[in-house]
């Protein structure tokens, strides 16, 4: 295991300090998590970390609660089980993320799963691309009932009209080209930027920010590709991956998660469930929630209930779903409010407001913008409004009361 630091993105073997000790990343390979996999995942968490694990926008599973010795046997359990790769250099730069249903997506364009899995593999193979930086990622999206539109990275490949656009992440071109051509194409991609990189006299951390310095067209160019212009993705809101989605004569079950925390025992309990009543596997989303696959119609109601008797969610209208909260005080050395506690309270007294509770000025939970972003401060909170929690704020100050009050006036101002 590489050694502890602090301050950065952690990953399996290079775990991050924070306040309620340390936390690791799992990064299940192509977003599937078999239920054998869940339950081992869970019995190390419960073992050697608080037993908290959050779901990630990046569709990963953060463990928390970690101490330096216990994160290296939490590591060990994780690599022999083989869901993590032994070399940390490996390990850092695997993020992949794909569309959550794969091959069993009826609607789906191509196996994003199959694709993710090959170019797992291509960036473990490539020797020069454990340069990439740690936050780089890739994104493959099948389209279907669940499509990653909402979702961006460095290098995306998605599916367009029968064939498979790569783009780049703030750029307007895309290469197209069939499934197998794909991964080849994301490694040419990634060794561009590292190339290109190198040549500039400060280092840009992501793909954005080299194709706002030389644009799409001269990286693909370095890559040996000739771009064109493409149409922009759809950027539209998925459908809603809660609650059952049919799909056939079997369909699928989303499962939310309050702002994205599941504790190690329910998770176990989900991937019993996920035996009994689907294909036995659990898929991880960006969207704050788990789904259970080949679930039977007939099956849905009762899988609801028990799902329910979890904590867990499974009504699309739980106001829950509309509050994006950060671990908040106790869990984070930078948060001074109780960002849960009170993202509860106000899904209970302003139901469908899409709200933001940040602990500090960083916006860790939710990098966009949101209507009402509350940003601790001191214990109390600022008010920005229509903005990101790194914004100038309307109110400043506040306690939690005084924050509602103002929310409600405004909610019902002419």
């Amino acid at each position: 295991m590489t050694a502890l630091r602090k301050g950065w993105c952690p990953t399996l073997l290079s775990p991050m300090q924070s306040g309620d000790g340390w936390l690791a990343r799992v990064k299940p390979s192509a977003g599937i998590l078999a239920a054998g996999a869940a339950r081992t995942i869970a019995d190390a968490a419960r073992r050697y970390g608080n037993g908290h694990v959050d779901l990630t926008s990046r569709a990963n599973l953060q463990i928390r609660g970690l101490t330096p010795r216990s994160a290296e046997q939490f590591a060990d359990v994780i690599i022999s089980h083989g869901l993590a790769s032994e070399h940390a250099s490996v390990e850092a730069i695997r993020n992949v993320m794909a569309s959550p249903l794969g091959a069993d997506d009826p609607l789906a364009e191509f196996d994003s799963h199959a694709l993710a899995v090959e170019i797992e593999a291509m960036l473990a193979a490539e020797p020069a691309l454990v340069a990439l930086p740690p936050k780089f990622g890739i994104l493959v999206d099948g389209s279907g009932v669940l499509p990653l539109s909402d979702a961006s990275s460095d290098i995306m490949v998605r599916a367009y009209k029968g064939r498979l656009a790569i783009q780049l992440d703030g750029g307007t071109h895309a290469v197209f080209c069939s499934p197998g051509a794909a991964a080849k194409i994301v490694m040419s991609l990634a060794l561009a930027f590292l190339h290109l990189s190198w040549e500039q006299r400060e280092l840009p951390h992501r793909m954005r920010e080299l194709v706002m310095s030389l644009g799409d067209d001269a990286i693909f160019a370095a890559a040996g590709l000739a771009g064109v212009a493409a149409p922009f993705a759809d950027r539209s809101s998925p459908r809603s991956p809660i609650g059952f989605i049919p799909g056939g004569d079997r369909g699928f079950f989303g499962v939310g998660l309050a702002f994205g925390r599941i504790d190690a025992e329910t998770l176990a309990s989900l991937a019993d469930l996920c035996e009994r009543l689907g294909d036995g596997s659990l898929r991880t989303t960006p969207w704050r929630a788990l789904v259970l696959v080949a679930v039977a119609p007939s099956e849905a109601e009762a899988l609801s209930r028990q799902v329910c008797d979890l904590g867990l969610i499974t009504d699309d209208a739980d106001p829950r779903l509309s509050i994006h909260a950060c671990v908040g005080r106790g869990a984070c050395p930078n948060a001074s409010v109780d960002t849960r506690r009170d993202a509860s309270r106000f899904a209970s007294a302003m139901p469908g407001l899409t709200v933001h509770v940040s602990g500090c000025a960083k916006g860790c939970a939710h990098r966009g913008s949101a209507p009402v972003t509350l940003v601790g401060n001191n214990g109390r909170y600022d008010l920005v409004r229509d903005g990101s929690a790194g914004d100038a704020p309307a109110l400043a100050g506040l306690s939690f009361d005084e924050t509602l009050a103002a929310i409600e006036q405004e909610a019902v101002a002419p």
